[in-house]
């Protein structure tokens, strides 16, 4: 079985990653850094709200 990896640094998935809603979409991270990153990423995708 392929390992899993990191949706956002392609690190290795451990036995818990965290699970991050991105766009409608479910994706696993390696940690919370990862999930800020992810997060600060769709909010500049987003734009600013009117």
């Amino acid at each position: 079985m392929d390992p899993r990896t990191c949706a956002a640094c392609d690190c290795e998935l451990e036995a818990d990653p965290i699970i991050v809603t991105l766009g409608g979409r479910t994706v696993e991270v390696c940690c919370a850094e990862c999930a800020n990153l992810l997060g600060e990423a769709q909010a500049a995708i987003a734009g600013p709200e009117a």
